[in-house]
């Protein structure tokens, strides 16, 4: 069988390849008692919505013929229809419950196979588009064993040359957790907001890395309090004035623009400068300037960091937005008129200092989100082509 690699640690694997993928037959053990029979209407998107019937051996519909096995996923045969589901160690009692319809294929999995990968990649566009290519038949199109075993998985492997179990996990845990978001109707934006964070979690919460203060040479090159105190203007389309109120709660800049009525050097942002708000009701919020123009000039109140090479911007702001650093503002701020917290403050936080490769992943990953939001904008995309999109990703290795 085929194998195709598509990148250093990607290849394409056919179902067909037996030291991978097993096609299950047909034919059932005989039991005692009733089982539940699960038909393809049982099974919607990859939940079962319903049991078609109880059943007993000597007295089953002829096409209650399909025995699951753990480490088994199955999918519906026929063409335009996306019905998954999976038998793994966390549902193995389910594996004596029922009994499934001829209508489903089901693939049994090496060791090195997480079933839940194999689940979600099932429920692309990628292997549904290839699945229903090799559909035939003149009344109701499907596919059969002989074309199953040419359609081809993305597996990540290791150097050893075995399929990678820890990325398939690591992959399963953020597209799980975007799945259930994307099942409780959360708008794109949000999504994507609530996946960058569950990434930042995965790759970098509680891994033992060595601590460092935002504020250290090592790292940061410029730090600072400066803040022109000169009053606004209208904006003239050359300069913007970022003042401590235009930072929205998700670290956007509202639209609405001013202009400094003096512009000066030292206030002026570079990519990757990195904003936090000191005073008020906003304390502790954060905007990551990313553009290559040189012209917008930070206003007082806000505090700004420039790193070198040591950091990655990117990660030092979703830093920002994990409940560790939350926690840290609640417990710096000080209340006299209002809260209130400085540099020196800032500067003494301590951040887990991750390998720089790590950072550089976790950028890519931010840049590839980033371009998604811009193609929201343009297409309106909800949380369900969303989610797609995503998973596309995923399994290109590009997460």
């Amino acid at each position: 069988m085929k194998t195709k690699l598509i990148t250093n640690n990607w290849k394409e694997i056919e179902l067909g390849n037996k030291n991978y993928f097993k096609i299950l037959g047909s034919g059932i053990k005989e039991f005692e008692g009733e089982k539940d029979y699960l038909s393809t209407e049982s099974i919607k998107g990859t939940k079962i919505e319903k049991i078609e019937c109880k059943i007993k051996y000597n007295n089953r519909p002829s096409r209650a013929n399909m025995q699951p096995v753990i480490n088994s996923i199955w999918f519906a045969k026929m063409q335009a229809t996306l019905k998954v589901y999976a038998f793994t160690k966390n549902n193995d009692q389910e594996v004596k419950q029922y009994i499934l319809s001829t209508g489903f294929a089901g693939i049994g999995l090496n060791k090195n196979i997480s079933p839940d990968y194999i689940r979600l990649y099932f429920t692309t566009k990628r292997f549904n588009l290839e699945k229903d290519k090799l559909c035939t038949g003149s009344t109701q199109r499907g596919i059969n064993n002989s074309f199953i075993i040419k359609i081809k998985i993305l597996l990540p492997f290791l150097r050893d040359g075995t399929p990678n179990l820890k990325e398939q996990e690591r992959i399963i845990k953020i597209l799980e957790k975007a799945e259930k978001l994307k099942e409780r109707g959360k708008n794109a934006n949000d999504l994507l907001d609530e996946y960058l964070k569950s990434v930042f979690n995965e790759m970098f919460y509680n891994k033992g890395f060595e601590e460092i203060e935002l504020g250290d040479k090592k790292i940061c090159i410029v730090s600072g309090e400066y803040g022109s105190g000169a009053s606004a203007i209208n904006y003239d389309g050359k300069t913007r004035y970022i003042r401590i109120t235009d930072i929205t709660e998700n670290g956007t800049l509202k639209k609405e623009k001013v202009s400094p009525s003096k512009t000066e050097e030292k206030y002026l942002l570079q990519k990757g400068d990195l904003l936090f708000a000191r005073s008020g009701a906003t304390v502790g919020k954060t905007y990551l300037y990313n553009s290559d123009k040189i012209n917008y000039q930070y206003a007082g109140y806000l505090i700004r960091y420039r790193f070198n090479h040591k950091i990655i911007p990117e990660y030092i702001y979703y830093f920002t937005k994990t409940p560790l650093y939350l926690a840290w503002i609640n417990s710096k701020q000080k209340v006299v008129a209002q809260p209130n917290i400085n540099a020196k403050q800032y500067s003494s936080l301590k951040i887990p200092l991750p390998p720089l490769p790590l950072q550089q992943k976790f950028a890519k990953i931010v840049e590839h989100v980033e371009k998604m939001k811009e193609d929201i904008k343009k297409t309106q995309q909800n949380s369900e082509e969303l989610f797609n999109s995503l998973t596309q990703k995923a399994f290109r290795g590009e997460l």
